[in-house]
């Protein structure tokens, strides 16, 4: 059984810190966009790599994601994030092909959309040109898995090819460490950069029962800009 945190729940952790936080804190919105790389660690995609073309890797892509930063202090903040990750790849047969001599394709197709509430530690003074920083959080990684397109049943004789739509869904608890910097170019803006690098996986069901823990894990290198208030 799927290991889960309730959306009220997380949602009711943000608003009681959130009303905790001084009216004289600074607080700021940050838009940033970048790039997710899966890292693909489990039995579902280890799989996959025997039995199609490609890898998880293979759909790395462009994300955005959304912070409310709130910081009580000069070095410590609360940081609430959503980001939102989505790409497809094509995968056919390392083996086998269709009486034509054709591929016989399917498209793997993957959303990942991570709420989660952090900290963030600032390592230099407020007026310094570059504020260096770092972080940790954690929350619900929302997902989406789909294969859409051509697969073998290889329990008839001879193997038949068919068509066919396989989904599953669902929402594990995970986290993430952080580390960027920022460089105010204002007293209201500035312009930061940051890695990420998030830790989650959740056991496939529905269409993909048997195959094993589904890593939603990867990599994310980003750029934006923040706007306090």
């Amino acid at each position: 059984m799927r290991k889960r945190i309730s959306v009220g729940a997380l949602l009711a952790v943000v608003g009681l810190v959130s009303a905790s936080v001084p009216a004289a804190a600074e607080n700021s919105v940050r838009f940033r966009l970048g790039q997710f790389t899966p890292d693909g660690e489990s039995e579902y995609w280890e799989g996959k790599e025997i039995d199609f073309t490609g890898e998880a890797e293979d759909l790395e892509g462009v994300y955005g994601g959304l912070d409310f930063l709130f910081e009580p202090t000069d070095f410590v903040g609360l940081v609430v994030s959503v980001d939102r990750f989505e790409n497809d790849l094509d995968q056919e047969y390392r083996d086998f092909v269709d009486t034509a001599g054709n591929p016989i394709v399917h498209q793997t197709n993957l959303e990942i959309t991570p709420l989660t509430v952090g900290v963030l530690v600032r390592v230099a003074p407020p007026r310094s040109p570059v504020r260096p920083y770092l972080g940790a959080g954690a929350g619900l990684y929302f997902w989406r898995l789909e294969e859409d397109g051509e697969f073998i049943d290889f329990t008839t004789d001879p193997p038949e090819i068919f068509e066919a739509e396989f989904t599953d869904e669902g929402q594990p608890f995970g986290y993430y460490l952080m580390a960027g910097i920022e460089v105010p170019v204002g007293p209201y803006f500035s312009f930061f950069a940051q890695g990420r690098w998030d830790e989650a996986d959740d056991e496939l069901e529905d269409d993909f029962t048997g195959l094993g823990e589904l890593d939603l894990s990867g990599r994310r290198i980003a750029a934006g800009i923040a706007w306090r208030f």
